[in-house]
């Protein structure tokens, strides 16, 4: 994965921090995860298989 596209996610400057959480609340609102998801052509499973804790 390219460093910079990472870096998009780890801001540093408080104007940043602000514009990604901005993103994140509109993008989160508008429900852009689900639609993503719905047209995405990969299942990326879901059904984890998780241990039994005892």
């Amino acid at each position: 994965m390219n460093p910079r596209i990472l870096a998009l996610g780890m801001p540093k400057s408080r104007f940043s921090i602000n514009a990604f959480l901005a993103v994140t609340a509109i993008a989160t609102a508008l429900c852009i995860p689900d639609i993503v998801t719905r047209f995405s052509t990969e299942d990326r499973g879901g059904a984890w298989q998780l241990p039994e804790l005892s």
